[in-house]
């Protein structure tokens, strides 16, 4: 099983881009709606990796195994995922 820094990496390093990404493009063209939902799914994800990397109740691997999920857990990621689909679609349609 990968570490707990393994893997919160990938959702650290993807909200980070998604993050920087769109806080470029706010200050290039003004805040729009897709630009939006990219900073909070960037936000999301940096905050469902910080909490697998500290190991916050809820984020634990261990838990998983069981089938328990935190509701903050699912909302984070759920809300992450959400605004990243959203953003992609309206940005590119």
């Amino acid at each position: 099983m990968p570490s707990n820094k393994a893997t919160a990496a990938a959702p650290i390093v993807t909200g980070v881009l998604l993050a920087g990404t769109a806080t470029r493009e706010v200050t290039q063209n003004g805040l729009e709606i897709w630009t939006t939902l990219a900073l909070v799914g960037g936000f999301s994800a940096i905050a469902v990796g910080l909490g697998v990397l500290t190991g916050l109740s809820g984020f634990d691997s261990d838990d998983d195994l069981n089938g328990h999920y935190d509701r903050t857990t699912v909302a984070l990621a759920g809300l992450a995922l959400t605004s990243i689909a959203l953003g992609a679609g309206i940005a590119l349609s």
